[in-house]
């Protein structure tokens, strides 16, 4: 996948999904981040496990990284912490199966991301988020 992210890069794709760490389409966490580093930062430093060659990436614009699979408000933290807020993270059945409907399913997330960015606990922000709170208890987060 590193390879295929690489090649990704230099043909100018926009984004990529690179896995999620958490979630149904997990990948191995160093993987995942590995990939993510290499769409998007400039300089890629050698790592044996990882990164075999320094690299520069000059003026190859970086990849938008996405994550998706499994995805729910509960997971937005764990997803947050390991791979950084610079990420779109995409939500299908996270959205759709909220006992309350799509609609409150997208408001059920939009507050998880809320929360996150600042810095509030899942479990403190639903208690003001009637969707998120839900969501929460389906998903057995609180």
């Amino acid at each position: 996948m590193l390879s295929i992210a690489k090649i990704a890069r230099l043909i100018g794709v926009d984004q990529l999904h690179i896995g999620t760490v958490v979630g149904k389409m997990e990948g191995g966490k160093k993987e995942v981040k590995d990939i993510e580093e290499e769409i998007e930062g400039k300089l890629i430093r050698a790592d044996k496990q990882g990164h075999i060659l320094e690299q520069k990436w000059y003026n190859i614009k970086p990849v938008f990284a996405v994550a998706s699979g499994g995805l729910h408000p509960g997971l937005v933290p764990k997803l947050v912490n390991i791979l950084g807020n610079n990420i779109i993270m995409q939500f299908g059945g996270g959205v759709h199966g909220n006992p309350l409907g799509t609609e409150s399913g997208a408001r059920a997330v939009r507050g998880s991301v809320e929360a996150v960015m600042k810095n509030i606990s899942l479990k403190e922000y639903s208690k003001k988020n009637k969707e998120l709170e839900i969501a929460l208890k389906k998903w057995k987060n609180i």
